[in-house]
């Protein structure tokens, strides 16, 4: 083979060589970026943004804030209101919670003539994660009798606080401490029966009236909280939704007990919106157990 040939055959090896060698780089640039653009998407969260890697995606429990939640935080510590006996004491009047308890606030929810309304309250509770206190008459007892189990399941989660509003509602004074503590028992007693818990302690006087004898007369039974009320939405009487939200936004401040009732569909229909108006004005809404923290 002369000299020329065997240079050229040379030459064209050579250059053989080299584009296998980049045939081979450029394949392996390939793998490497499809493996990089595996990584980006593992620690990208759902809606595309940087995220802190496959461990964010473990399922974990969703705690409770506050209202809007609809899985609440996981109880803690012995269930709530169990029966256990009265124990004895001072009726303390309660207006409003102390300055320890922040930006917390108290629903309180009375009466419930009402048996579709006391169905959506509770319909809301547990769609929103919310926070609220009853106080049922016996009276009543065909708006609360069905829906037992929920209630008993809502204070079970802390959910609800459930406190005794007396048997038949009548006007406490006018009756008398002693004609009063035997209706407060008797409310007592159909709480425990329909409910599989107690009331105690928490008593609301139908109707605000109370005097010096009856706040010992619900202190006597193991009532030793009387719960009055900083604000009112005043829907004892129809209302419309815009005026218990109008009364809502001006009675809702830090530590606030306010007196709602389940007798007329506005006040139902307006929780949600309430619900969402105390988490913009960062006021937590709270059962009065946490309010006042005592069980």
């Amino acid at each position: 083979m002369d000299r020329p040939e065997l240079e050229r055959r040379r030459a064209e090896s050579r250059a053989r060589t080299r584009r296998n060698r980049l045939i081979a780089l450029f394949s392996l640039g390939a793998v490497l970026a499809a493996a990089a653009a595996v990584v980006v998407v593992a620690t990208r969260s759902p809606d595309g943004k940087a995220g802190p890697g496959p461990s964010a995606y473990r399922t974990v429990p969703e705690k409770a804030t506050g209202a809007g939640t609809a899985t609440a935080a996981q109880p803690q510590g012995p269930p709530p209101q169990q029966i256990k006996p009265a124990v004895p004491g001072k009726g303390e009047v309660i207006t409003e919670a102390p300055s320890s308890a922040g930006r917390k606030v108290a629903l309180t929810i009375d009466d419930g003539t009402c048996a579709k309304c006391v169905d959506r309250i509770l319909d809301v509770l547990e769609q929103t994660g919310g926070k609220a206190t009853i106080f049922p008459n016996g009276v009543y007892a065909a708006s609360w009798e069905p829906q037992a189990d929920r209630i008993r399941k809502l204070v079970a989660s802390r959910q609800l606080t459930v406190g005794n509003h007396t048997y038949s509602h009548q006007v406490s004074t006018q009756i008398g401490p002693e004609a009063f503590g035997a209706d407060l028992q008797r409310n007592e007693d159909w709480i425990q029966e329909t409910f599989k818990l107690t009331g105690r302690p928490w008593f609301r006087p139908p109707y605000g009236d109370r005097d010096a004898s009856i706040d010992a007369a619900a202190g006597q039974r193991g009532y030793r909280n009387v719960i009055m009320w900083s604000g009112t939405v005043a829907d004892s009487d129809p209302r419309s939704e815009a005026y218990i939200l109008n009364a809502i936004d001006y009675w809702a401040k830090p530590g606030a007990i306010i007196l709602m009732h389940a007798n007329y569909p506005a006040t139902g229909k307006a929780l949600p919106k309430i619900f969402r108006m105390l988490e913009k004005r960062r006021l937590e809404p709270v059962t009065l157990a946490e309010l006042l923290d005592r069980s």
